[in-house]
């Protein structure tokens, strides 16, 4: 910032940081702007990944979608979702093993909601055993998968902070 004197250095940050809308996103400050959620959806069926995506992005969070088990794994690998909205029927790797690897990766902590169309309790149960913390099942109400999202986001943190606050 080579000639910008103190003086306009100090009107340049007090516009930056005062005199900005307060509210630029949700209601929330400038300076207290909550981190966007990351959420995974694996599902095959392209349609139902589309709607999914356009639901969870309307509600404004950042969302990867892929098609398959193989794409899943390496998605989360290369960036942590939050949480993961995973279907059990698909193609290679199904959404049984695909919660089964998560669940087994030290590095993946997020919460993953299952949403099939599979609705026997053998299948319900099987999901849960091998690592899904919720199911639910197809189709789905906006509404309903909106605040699943949201309470296991909400569970995550409480969690964090339970143990940040143990930690200290």
């Amino acid at each position: 910032m080579s000639g910008w004197s103190p003086a306009c250095l100090f009107q340049f940050l007090y516009a930056v940081f005062c005199l900005l809308p307060t509210s630029l996103t949700s209601g929330q400050s400038f300076l207290n702007v909550k981190a966007v959620k990351h959420i995974l959806v694996v599902d095959d069926e392209a349609p139902i990944r589309l709607l999914l995506e356009k639901i969870l992005q309307s509600a404004g969070y950042r969302v990867t979608s892929v098609a398959d088990g193989t794409a899943a794994i390496k998605a989360a690998r290369e960036d942590p979702p939050d949480l993961a909205i995973v279907d059990l029927t698909m193609p290679g790797i199904d959404g049984f093993t695909v919660c089964s690897m998560f669940k087994r990766t030290r590095s993946f902590k997020a919460p993953i909601l299952v949403l099939s169309g599979r609705i026997s309790q053998k299948d319900i149960q099987a999901a849960l055993r091998t690592g899904a913390d919720a199911f639910i099942n197809k189709p789905v109400e906006r509404e309903k998968l909106l605040a699943a999202v949201t309470e296991w986001l909400a569970t995550v943190e409480k969690r964090a902070a339970e143990r940040d606050d143990s930690a200290s």
